[in-house]
């Protein structure tokens, strides 16, 4: 929080996020695998941070399925209204209105923490499926390159690009690695600036985008420093 309340950054901490990826490499090693004195992390905190209160965004853009009790209420066209024992009063309406799927929370799983529950991820993500991080893994291992160790997973970047900014927006990354962001704002048409300080990762955004397209950018901007 002493981030956020600095007087000369000016950002207001809008929410804070929490992603769930239990398929996350132990680190540090040393501490893991090695003197086994740490567990393995498998979520990682997230802090949405604005200038302003009311920020640019908008939830319907990443509205996730709705479950399978609430398309039974939507076709039936009724449920049970009324007070409920925590003083809320559910009127007979409130929720028959079919927006297209269900508002997100805050906690993101890349994979779901109960095998017997539906996991309902929101359909943006789909542009960036396990198979796309796959092809770049494979891409590596055949160039004798070793990957970026903390490569962010597709999914979180597609979540707030889709989340926060529309078609033609600029996304910028300042710590930009093997440009995942870079990969997954192209996808979504968006404008982007990715910079790196290490030629060896910046040059694995290379192998990200001779994924699709024929090898050939379709308008993003990089630059790597």
């Amino acid at each position: 929080m002493e981030f956020v309340q600095h007087p000369i950054a000016g950002l207001r901490l809008c929410q804070e996020f929490v992603c769930y990826n239990p398929s996350r490499l132990p680190s540090p090693a040393q501490w893991v695998t090695v003197e086994r004195i740490r567990m393995t992390d498998s979520y990682t905190r997230i802090w949405w941070m604005a200038k302003t209160d009311s920020p640019k965004a908008n939830n319907n853009k990443v509205l996730r399925p709705y479950s399978k009790s609430m398309k039974v209420l939507l076709k039936r066209g009724s449920y049970n209204s009324g007070r409920r024992p925590s003083e809320h009063n559910i009127g007979q309406t409130s929720f028959l209105t079919n927006n297209g799927g269900s508002i997100m929370p805050n906690f993101i799983e890349i994979e779901q923490v109960d095998p017997g529950r539906e996991l309902r991820l929101p359909n943006v993500l789909s542009i960036s499926n396990t198979n796309s991080n796959d092809a770049f893994l494979t891409s590596c291992r055949a160039g004798g390159v070793i990957p970026h160790p903390a490569r962010m997973p597709l999914q979180m970047a597609a979540f707030f690009i889709q989340f926060l900014t529309d078609q033609a927006d600029l996304v910028l990354d300042p710590f930009a690695g093997s440009n995942t962001t870079g990969f997954v704002a192209e996808q979504l048409q968006r404008r982007w600036v990715s910079i790196e300080a290490d030629n060896n990762y910046s040059n694995q955004s290379k192998i990200r985008f001779g994924q699709f397209n024929n090898g050939t950018l379709a308008g993003g901007v990089s630059k790597w420093g």
